[in-house]
C-alpha cells in the first residue's frame, strides 16, 4: 500500500474539534506530544452545544432554558421532509420552519437561522476558548462526525466550520478517531479493534485494522442512529411514571423528568439502589429503585447492540477471536451492564482507561497533528462507505457502482449503453442504499447527459465515474465515448437521509435479501425477454411470415411479460425460442438474423 504525505511543514497548528449533539469539546497536541483539552473560563472542558440569542447578544453553553437553541446537530443536512420526522420523535423548544426549501430555525421577532448558521455559532465558542488561552486564531482543524452521518450532513458539517472561519482539514467518523486516543497506532502490524461507541443518541461499531507505516483501515462500520443512553433514560422515566399511573405528563413535563431521571441512572451505576425524588410543576413523587430493576428495563437494547457488533464483525469476515481489543467510547459506556455484556462476549477485551467522553476529541486531535507536523510518529486513517451507491438502470433495477464497506476515498467506472435505437440523452439516477430496486432506496441526485450520438440501441457507450473523497462526499461524472460530452454532480445538501432511512436501509437489506433477489431477477427478465419478443415480432412482421405455432408462443410470452411470474416467462421465453429455427430459416435480413443469434448466445452466458 502506497502512501502520500499529506503534511505541510509550513502549515500553522491544528486543532481537533468534537462537535457533539449535547457536548462540544476542542484539543490540540502540545510541544510535548500531549492532548491539551480547551477550558472555559470556570475550568470547564465540556461545552455544552446550546445557544441563546436575545437582544443582539449571542451565549453558547447555556442551560436548557426556554431560550436555549439545543441538539442542534440533529437538523444538520436535513430537509423540511425529513424534519417532520425527527420532530416526531423529539421534542424541541423553539419553533421549526421550512424557508425556500431550506430549515430555518424562528429566533422570534421575524429572525431566522439555518442549523449550518447556529452550529457555526458553537464552532466559533470553541475557537474563542483557544483565543483566550493561547491568543492565537483556530484557522485549520479535523472535526469529527458520527459514522453514520450522510453525505448532506458531512456537507453541513463542513460549511459550518467554514463559516466559522476554518479550514476543516479532515472529517472522520468518531469510532474512528477513538482508536488514536487509545494509541492502536502504536501496535503490531495486522491486529484487529472493535470500538464500541454508545453516546447518548446514537450508537456506532467500527472494525479497524492497522497496516504497515500505521494505517489504519476501516474493515466495516455498523450501528443504531436510534439507540443510546437517551433510550435508557426514556425507559427509566416510563417505569417511574408506571408506579403512579395517577400522574399525566405533557410531553415537556417528561422531558424535565428525564433530567432527573438520567441523574438517577448515574446514581445506580454505582449504587445498588437508591431513593429518588422527583419534582416537575405541581407533581412531587418518590421512590425506590434498585439496579437490578433498572438493568433489567435496558438489558433489551444492550443487547441489541451486542447483536450489532457481531454481525459487524462477520460483515468484515472475521470472527471474535480476531478482535484484538474492543474500544469504549460515549458516557453511556460507563453504565455496568454496558460494561459486564460486552465482557462476557470479549474477556480481557475492554479497553476503557481513557475517559469515553473525550475519547473523540483527543483523537481527533492527534489526526490533526499528524497532517500538520513533521513527525514521523503519523497515522492515518482510512474510512470506508456506509451505503452503497449505484444508478437507475431499465426496469428500475440498482447497479451497485461502489459497494458499502469499500475503504475510502473510492473511485470505481462502468460504462452503460442506450435501450433503444437513436436515443440521445440518457438520464442518471444515482441512489443509496443496498435494496435492489429504485423504490426501497434513497435518491440522492439525477442529472441528463444529452448529445448522445442517435446510434442503434447498444452502440453508444457512457462511462460513468463516482468519486468519494475522504470526507464522504459523492462527485458523479458521465462521459459519452465518442462524442467526450460530459456531465458531473457533487451531490449536495438537500438530498440528506433522515437517520432512521440510514437506520431501515442496512437492516431491511439483510431481512428482504430474497425477496429482492427476486424482484431483480423478474425485472431483469422482463427487460431482456422484452427485446427478444420485438426482434422476433419484427421479424415475422417485416417478412409476412405466418405460423401458427411461432405466433401462438409469441403471442403468450407477451402476455407473461405483463405478469410477474418468473418461472411463466422463462418458460414462455423457452417455447419461443425453440420455435425460432423456422423463423431464422425464412429471415435473410442480416442484421435480423445475427440480432436473434447474439440474444440466444448472450442468454447461453446468463
Amino acid at each position: 500500500m502506497e502512501l502520500i504525505q499529506i503534511s505541510d511543514p509550513h502549515a500553522p497548528m491544528a486543532f481537533g474539534i468534537d462537535f457533539g449533539t449535547t457536548n462540544s469539546l476542542i484539543a490540540e497536541v502540545d510541544k510535548d506530544n500531549n492532548v491539551h483539552i480547551f477550558k472555559d473560563e470556570r475550568g470547564e472542558e465540556l461545552l455544552r452545544s446550546a445557544v441563546s440569542y436575545y437582544d443582539g447578544a449571542i451565549e453558547v453553553g447555556s442551560k436548557l432554558d426556554a431560550n436555549a437553541i439545543y441538539s442542534i446537530k440533529r437538523l444538520l443536512g436535513k430537509g423540511p421532509d425529513d424534519v417532520k420526522e425527527i420532530i416526531g420523535k423529539i421534542c424541541f423548544n423553539y419553533e421549526i420552519s421550512s424557508h425556500g426549501g431550506t430549515v430555518k430555525i424562528d429566533l422570534g421577532d421575524g429572525k431566522y437561522l439555518s442549523p449550518v448558521e447556529i452550529a457555526a455559532d458553537i464552532i466559533k465558542a470553541l475557537c474563542r476558548r483557544v483565543k483566550n488561552t493561547k491568543g492565537y486564531k483556530v484557522s485549520k482543524a479535523v472535526i469529527t462526525v458520527p459514522a453514520y452521518f450522510d453525505d448532506a450532513a458531512r456537507n453541513a458539517v463542513k460549511f459550518a466550520a467554514q463559516l466559522a472561519g476554518i479550514e476543516v482539514l479532515r472529517l472522520i467518523n468518531e469510532p474512528t478517531a477513538a482508536a488514536l486516543a487509545y494509541g492502536v497506532d502504536k501496535q503490531n502490524e495486522g491486529e484487529i479493534y472493535a470500538v464500541y461507541d454508545l453516546g447518548g443518541g446514537t450508537f456506532d461499531i467500527s472494525i479497524l485494522k492497522l497496516h504497515k507505516e500505521k494505517v489504519f483501515q476501516v474493515l466495516a462500520v455498523g450501528g443504531d442512529v436510534c439507540l443510546g443512553g437517551d433510550d435508557f433514560d426514556a425507559l427509566l422515566v416510563e417505569y417511574i411514571l408506571g408506579m403512579y399511573n395517577h400522574i399525566k405528563l405533557n410531553t415537556a413535563q417528561k422531558n424535565r423528568l428525564i433530567t432527573e431521571a438520567r441523574a438517577a441512572k448515574e446514581f445506580l451505576s454505582m449504587h445498588e439502589k437508591g431513593v429518588f425524588s422527583f419534582n416537575v410543576d405541581e407533581n412531587s413523587f418518590k421512590c425506590e429503585i434498585t439496579k437490578s430493576e433498572f438493568e433489567a428495563l435496558i438489558s433489551g437494547l444492550v443487547d441489541k447492540t451486542m447483536n450489532i457488533i457481531i454481525d459487524t464483525i462477520r460483515d468484515a469476515n472475521l470472527s471474535i477471536e480476531d478482535i484484538k481489543g474492543v474500544i469504549l467510547v460515549g458516557g453511556s459506556t460507563k453504565v455496568p451492564l454496558v460494561q459486564n455484556t460486552l465482557a462476557k462476549v470479549f474477556p480481557n477485551k475492554l479497553l476503557n482507561d481513557v475517559n469515553p467522553e473525550k475519547a473523540v476529541v483527543v483523537g481527533a486531535a492527534r489526526q490533526a497533528h499528524y497532517l500538520t507536523s513533521n513527525s514521523q510518529n503519523k497515522g492515518l486513517l482510512i474510512d470506508v462507505l456506509p451505503l452503497s451507491l449505484g444508478i437507475e438502470t431499465m426496469g428500475g433495477i440498482v447497479e451497485k457502482i461502489i459497494q458499502r464497506n469499500t475503504p475510502l476515498p473510492a473511485s470505481e467506472i462502468q460504462e452503460f449503453t442506450t435501450y433503444v435505437d437513436g436515443q440521445a440523452a440518457m438520464t442518471i439516477h444515482v441512489l443509496q442504499g443496498e435494496r435492489e430496486m429504485v423504490e426501497q432506496n434513497k435518491s440522492l441526485a439525477k442529472f441528463e447527459l444529452k448529445g448522445i450520438p442517435p446510434l442503434p440501441a447498444g452502440r453508444a457507450k457512457v462511462k460513468v465515474e463516482f468519486k468519494v473523497d475522504t470526507d464522504g462526499i459523492l462527485h458523479v461524472t458521465a462521459v459519452e465515448s465518442t462524442t467526450g460530452i460530459k456531465q458531473e454532480v457533487t451531490v449536495n445538501s438537500n438530498f440528506g437521509l433522515t437517520q432512521k432511512e440510514i437506520e431501515d436501509m442496512v437492516t431491511a437489506s439483510v431481512e428482504n435479501f430474497s425477496d429482492d433477489i427476486e424482484k431483480r431477477s423478474l425485472a431483469e427478465a422482463k427487460i431482456n425477454n422484452k427485446h427478444f419478443i420485438e426482434i422476433i415480432d419484427a421479424a415475422m412482421k417485416n417478412y409476412e411470415i405466418k405460423d401458427h405455432e411461432l405466433q401462438k408462443a409469441l403471442d403468450y410470452a407477451k402476455e407473461t411479460l405483463l405478469e410477474s411470474n418468473l418461472n411463466e416467462i422463462n418458460n414462455a421465453i423457452a417455447h419461443l425460442k425453440a420455435e425460432t429455427p423456422k423463423l431464422l430459416q425464412k429471415v435473410t435480413d442480416k442484421n435480423l438474423h445475427n440480432a436473434i443469434i447474439d440474444y440466444q448466445l448472450k442468454d447461453t452466458e446468463r
